[in-house]
Formats: structure tokens, sequence, C-alpha cells
């Protein structure tokens, strides 16, 4: 219990900062949105001009920008982006804080069993990926209803916004299993954006070529905005593989960390 309070203050002020961060994104998005909406027609002929792959890379090809919720998944789109580097960088750093920063000696003499420590370290990633996901569904909602006129869908709404929790879970997962098979992580974030451009750009490629075999590799399209709009529903063969991919990951992290040598400080 110990090593999750300290867990949870050490994490607090980042938490913070990216919760205002994303919120904040958001929240400039969808001031444009009145005007957007009232000019919909003009904005769908300019985006009618750009080619065909473009338009899929931006997942432009089955929004209405002209309806709140159209707009939202596009913007929300990069709030995707943003929240699934912040995961990837709590998963990667949470194991591998102790070596980076020499505390490593202290806590693995302790008479506490690694299988605890990365409980423990795992349930304050979950709590802080938690609070995080309840106050940007909270704080989008209360945006969008001040910017739009009409009521919207609450299912589409909670389906749109509650893809982040998945994208954020899939990449804190994957950090955890690179974290303990890296025997030294000097620095977390160039890590974490890495990967998770490169499963973005694994994403545009799929929309724009359109390869079945594709769509399995990267979490981005298991949890498409446009398919959600468009079918109100997530594939349940996603979900599915979701499910295995993060239960691997958390195996894994298990069972390498266990057994790890770690370096000396």
């Amino acid at each position: 219990m110990n090593i999750l309070k300290q867990e949870l203050k050490m994490g607090r002020k980042s938490l913070i900062v990216w919760c205002a961060s994303l919120v904040g994104t958001l929240a400039i998005f969808m001031m444009m949105y009145p005007m957007i909406s009232d000019q919909a027609a003009t904005f769908e002929k300019v985006f009618e001009s750009f080619p065909p792959e473009f338009r899929k890379a931006l997942g432009l090809t089955t929004t209405n920008l002209g309806d709140v919720l159209g707009y939202y998944s596009f913007a929300f789109l990069y709030i995707l982006l943003a929240g699934a580097v912040q995961a990837m960088n709590i998963g990667v750093s949470v194991l591998s804080a102790e070596v980076r920063e020499k505390t490593g000696d202290f806590l693995f003499v302790k008479p506490v069993k690694r299988s605890k420590i990365i409980t423990q370290k795992i349930l304050a990633m979950l709590i802080e990926l938690g609070i995080i996901n309840v106050v940007i569904c909270l704080a989008n909602y209360i945006i969008l209803s001040l910017v739009s006129k009409d009521a919207f869908d609450m299912k589409l709404y909670l389906l749109l916004t509650g893809s982040l929790l998945f994208i954020q879970l899939f990449f804190a997962a994957m950090g955890l299993a690179v974290s303990v098979f890296l025997r030294r992580i000097r620095t977390v974030l160039p890590i974490s954006m890495g990967v998770v451009f490169l499963f973005y750009i694994i994403f545009l490629l799929n929309q724009t070529l359109e390869d079945p075999k594709l769509a399995w590799i990267s979490p981005f399209g298991y949890f498409d905005l446009s398919y959600i709009s468009e079918h109100v529903a997530y594939q349940s063969k996603f979900i599915a593989a979701w499910f295995v991919l993060n239960a691997i990951f958390v195996f894994f992290t298990y069972k390498l960390f266990t057994k790890k040598d770690l370096p000396s400080i």
C-alpha cells in the first residue's frame, strides 16, 4: 500500500498537467465548431478537393463536420494520439523509474516480493488512467453541451470518448513490457513518442491502403473513430484482440521482471 501511495504522489503533478493539456486542446478545437458548423458546406467542398488518400488519413471520408459529434470525432483523434503518448510514458517509466532515479537498490532489497511491487505499480497506473479518463469524459461533455445548440447522441459520445481509455490501457501495457525488455532506460519520452507515432503511421497507411492485415497491427485501427461514428459500436474482433494483447503484455511483464537482473546503482 505504501508503494501505491508513493506512486500516486509522484505522478500527481504530471497527471494534473496532462488533464489540463488534453482538456484545453479539445476546448480550443471545439471553440471553432460554431464557425465551422455555420459554413459546413463550404468546408466540405474544400475537403472534397483534397486527394482521397489524404481525406482517409484524416478520417474525413465519413465525417460530417456540421454535426457536433462528427466534428468531435475529427478533433478527438488528436486527443487519442496525445493520450497514447502519456499512457506509454507511464507504462515505460513505472518500473524503470527505480533504476533511473537510483532507488532500485533501496526498494528491491526490502522484504517485498517483486510481483507485489509490480502489482502496486500497475494499480497506481490504472488509477491515474482512470482519473484522467473520468475528467476528460466529464469535461468534454460540458464543452460539447456549451458549443452545441442541439442535443447529441449520448451513446455515441461515450463510445468515442471511451476509445481513449482502451487506447491508453493498450499502450500502458505495452510500455510495461518494453520496460522489462530494456536493461537501462535513460529517457522515457523518446521511446514513448517513437512507439506511438510508429503505430499511428501504420494506422494512416491502413486508412489509405485499406489492407486488412495492417488493421490488426495498430490499436488506433481497433478503435477507428470513423467506424464508431458510422456504426455506433466497436468491432468485436478488435476488442477480443485488444484483450489478448493486453494479457500477453502483462503476463510477460510479471514473468520477466520477477527474474530480471537489475543493474546495481
